[in-house]
């Protein structure tokens, strides 16, 4: 048995996979019901299992005997778990916060005070004059002077011109809510 044994690592290591199925085979449930000791959702076991395997397939050259594979598979799969519960725990943790986060009053008045800027200043850019509206519109899609000029078969100075117009106009027009914030 030993040899038959030997002779299967010997065929992993050089990738054949029938040996690498033998292997799966032999050691997928037994690590199945392992992983189910620590998980309790089945599908998330069946992953980690899963990906123990290919892990191993991985680094198929660096074993040399089936005892390694059987070691390194139970290791493989409780580091996993472990990590996996505690993804989950910092999950719950964020969820509970958030849920905190989004009951508090201080989150609803953050949240309304920002979606009123934020109409207060998309109505003002929609009251600047169409050239300088586009323009400026364009700019704040990261867009160059000379991008924006070359697009609009303009000259470089009316772009500026126009975003200068549009500064001063937004400047002025919402120079009270920053005050206010």
């Amino acid at each position: 048995m030993q040899i038959h044994s030997t002779i299967s690592i010997e065929k992993f290591r050089i990738g054949n996979q029938s040996a690498f199925r033998h292997l799966y085979d032999k050691y997928y449930e037994a690590l199945l019901l392992f992983g189910q000791k620590y998980i309790l959702n089945n599908e998330a076991v069946e992953d980690i299992v899963q990906d123990s395997f290919i892990i191993v397939w991985e680094k198929r050259t660096s074993f040399f005997q089936e005892a390694s594979i059987k070691s390194f598979l139970y290791k493989a799969v409780r580091n996993s778990c472990l990590n996996y519960l505690d993804h989950q725990k910092v999950m719950r943790k964020h969820e509970t916060q958030s849920k905190v986060d989004v009951l508090s009053e201080e989150y609803f008045l953050n949240n309304v005070i920002e979606e009123e800027v934020n109409r207060i200043i998309a109505e003002t850019v929609e009251r600047l004059p169409e050239s300088a509206r586009f323009i400026y519109l364009l700019s704040l899609k990261g867009l160059k002077n000379a991008e924006i000029a070359e697009d609009l078969n303009i000259s470089i100075n009316t772009v500026k011109t126009q975003k200068q117009r549009a500064n001063k106009y937004l400047k002025e027009n919402l120079k009270d809510l920053f005050t206010l914030l």
